[in-house]
């Protein structure tokens, strides 16, 4: 089932006997059956009615609340239905420095390979020997990861190469209508960087419903610092899923012309560019279909079809961290990641 995205100023979430309404100037635009979502995410300046939220409580289905620059303000979600096993085994591992720092280990060791694979099929399709390079610059900073002992490290390592992909990124970026010098956010500065933030927000929000639909503790994660009301296990989870999913997804937006000057606000004093209503609806008209599909370029983990979609992906990932941290074996969780594919 489909995230519904609700993005439109004007719009209005309500309920009746059929299910659920949307509306814009008290005019019904379509009606959504009670069985259709799994997770709603609400944009600044939508409406949806108290009836409407009670509703979406009783069925489970959570709601994101979004502020104009794509920040959760709040979130609606289901009664609590699992035992605290899981939760506490999280707590353990978090509570012992060592354990942690391994863990947040892992996370950037997926995020870098994934990278350098993502990296070298870009420099075979668009034929970019810089991007080559830039893989194995990556690939050769994996190594470093095991003698680092400091998490600030970790984050100096995980920065560095931040910085190699996204300058590779670049070289096959085909769009001769703005700029792209290197990644950006709160605000981002450029288009590309704007629509890379509204597609993380979203995988982010997906896999944050499905961390909580798991009876796990979203707050505790290990690469990332604690911070208030900031989903650290969803930002964890996903950073291997960032070049596979996020900016494979941006790139095909702009090479293929999805996304265009008009879909983007007029820069504001700060600075900030933001998509506009239109090219939110851009976005999400091709991520629903795309987020849904068989990916050939996606391996399923152990106990999965051998192909599977993005979505689904993203739900096993939370399956298998779910089963580790139930059965009080954390330690022997490895993320998602094609590291046996880096040459």
């Amino acid at each position: 089932m489909p995230t519904i995205v609700l993005s439109q100023t004007d719009l209005v979430l309500a309920t009746d006997a059929s299910g659920f309404t949307l509306r814009a100037n008290k005019r019904l635009l379509a009606r959504l059956p009670a069985n259709l979502m799994d997770n709603v995410i609400v944009f600044h300046g939508v409406e949806v009615t108290r009836n409407a939220l009670g509703r979406l409580g009783d069925l489970g289905v959570p709601v994101a609340f979004l502020d104009r620059d794509g920040r959760v303000q709040a979130r609606l979600v289901a009664p609590w239905k699992h035992t605290s096993v899981a939760r506490i085994e999280q707590s353990r591992v978090w509570l012992d420095p060592q354990a942690r720092l391994v863990m947040a280990k892992r996370w950037v060791q997926a995020k870098l390979g994934n990278s350098a694979v993502q990296l070298r099929r870009h420099a075979s399709n668009y034929h970019a020997p810089e991007v080559s390079y830039a893989a194995s610059a990556i690939e050769d900073l994996i190594p470093r990861l095991e003698t680092i002992d400091t998490h600030d490290s970790l984050l100096g390592v995980e920065g560095t190469a931040g910085r190699i992909y996204f300058e590779a990124f670049r070289h096959v970026l085909r769009c001769d209508w703005t700029t792209f010098k290197g990644r950006n956010r709160r605000p981002p500065l450029d288009p590309v960087n704007a629509a890379l933030s509204f597609v993380y927000t979203i995988l982010c929000n997906r896999l944050h419903a499905y961390v909580e639909a798991a009876g796990l503790d979203p707050c505790i994660g290990y690469l990332h610092s604690v911070e208030t009301r900031r989903p650290n296990l969803a930002l964890d989870l996903m950073e291997p899923f960032r070049s596979l999913l996020g900016d494979r997804l941006v790139l095909r937006l702009f090479n293929l012309r999805q996304l265009r000057a008009e879909h983007f606000q007029a820069p504001e004093p700060s600075g900030a560019v933001y998509l506009n209503i239109e090219g939110r609806k851009a976005v999400l008209a091709t991520l629903e279909p795309w987020s849904a599909e068989c990916d050939e370029e996606l391996d399923a983990p152990p106990g999965a079809s051998r192909l599977t979609s993005p979505d689904r992906l993203l739900q096993l990932e939370v399956e298998r961290y779910q089963a580790a941290a139930k059965k009080e074996a954390l330690a022997a969780f490895e993320p998602y990641g094609f590291l046996q594919n880096v040459r």
